[in-house]
This record gives structure tokens, C-alpha cells and sequence, in this order.
């Protein structure tokens, strides 16, 4: 079984800007806490859904990348059918905890400009239980972003060629992040290194 895993650290270039809208604990605090703004409209949220490091440095979780590319292996045909299925069963994204990006959330007050590496996207949105329009604050990474990831697959199951097109299809079809459904979090592969032996992940916690 050993001899059938293969390792690929893969890097990839946004070329449309990626969104930060996490949840975590605080989005439902345990507590009570002091409100900020008011209900569908706080300029706060942004602080309660961005990953980044005590450095400020923002960064994904790998199950976003396993996620981001078991959606993206439905639109890649294999027979009658698509790669999704295998590379459910069989991809592992190796980074522990998080997968750094190039970017550092700056000093407040945050930019709203999009041009800026790092600003805070501020849009309308529908509460898809009331119907009802809220204000969403979310960090957001302009494009080009980059990072690096590394994952593990069988290639009896999965062969390095679909796994690289698996990545293709991610990014040019899917993106990773949020709003992904209106086309935010798209990007190119850049290099698709492949290994028969283990590598250390890309990034760090």
C-alpha cells in the first residue's frame, strides 16, 4: 500500500479576489457580549470570521482545500462518470492547521478599496431562511494571492495526471473560500510538484 501513495505540493495564483467568512466559536459565544451594530448590519463581523495568525497573517484551514477540490473533481469526466467520488475516498491535505497565504490583514481602519492586497468587502446578501437583506462585512484577499499546499492520494485509485487536472478544474471552475457560488476564490495552478516519498507541509501552524 506504502508504494501507492503519492505527495504533490501544490501552488496556486487567485485571480479573483478571495473572501474570509469562517465559523468558529464566536460566531456563537457561549456568552453574553456587548452587541455591536444591529441585527443584518455589523461592521464587526469581520472579526469573528477571519482566520489569521496573532501576526495578522491570513490563512486557510486544509479541510477548505479538501473541500474546494472534491467540488471541483465533479467537472472532471472520467468514463461515464467523474473523478468526485475517488478523490473523496482517497485525498489527504497534510498541512496541520493552517495554510498560510501571502497577505497580512493591515492596520485599522481597514481599506474597503478592492485594489488594496488586503480590504474589508462589504456587500448586500439574502438571508436564505427570511429572505431578508444583510449587510455582510468579510476580509478579503485581492487577486494575485498565493499559496501552497500539500496533499497525498493513491494512485491506484486516483493517477497523478487526474489529480493535477482535479486542481485545473478547482480553480478555473470552482474556487475556494466564500462566495465561491458568485465566482470569488478562482485561481491558476502553478506548480504541481510530485513525490514518492513524504514531504513536509507547506506551511506551518
Amino acid at each position: 500500500m506504502i508504494g501507492n501513495i503519492l505527495y504533490a505540493r501544490v501552488t496556486v495564483t487567485g485571480v479573483r479576489p478571495l473572501l474570509w467568512h469562517a465559523f468558529g466559536p464566536d460566531a456563537l459565544p457561549l456568552f453574553k457580549r456587548e452587541k455591536t451594530g444591529v441585527a443584518g448590519n455589523d461592521p464587526e463581523e469581520w472579526r469573528r470570521t477571519v482566520l489569521m495568525t496573532e501576526a495578522r497573517q491570513l490563512y486557510l484551514k486544509p479541510t477548505y482545500v479538501f473541500g474546494a477540490l472534491r467540488d471541483g473533481a465533479r467537472y472532471t469526466k472520467k468514463g461515464r462518470g467523474t473523478l468526485q467520488p475517488l478523490i473523496a475516498a482517497t485525498l489527504q491535505v497534510l498541512d496541520d492547521q493552517r495554510i498560510l497565504l501571502d497577505r497580512v490583514v493591515p492596520p485599522e481602519p481597514l481599506p474597503v478599496d478592492p485594489l488594496q492586497p488586503v480590504y474589508l468587502d462589504v456587500q448586500s446578501v439574502k438571508n436564505p431562511t427570511t429572505r431578508a437583506r444583510n449587510v455582510r462585512y468579510r476580509i478579503a484577499a485581492s487577486a494575485p494571492w498565493r499559496f501552497s499546499a500539500t496533499i497525498l492520494w493513491d494512485r491506484t485509485v486516483v493517477s497523478r495526471a487526474e489529480m493535477e487536472a482535479v486542481v485545473i478544474d478547482t480553480g478555473r471552475l470552482v474556487g475556494i473560500g466564500d462566495g465561491r457560488a458568485i465566482g470569488y476564490g478562482r485561481f491558476t495552478l502553478d506548480t504541481f510538484t510530485v513525490s514518492e516519498t513524504s514531504l513536509e507541509p507547506a506551511s506551518g501552524s
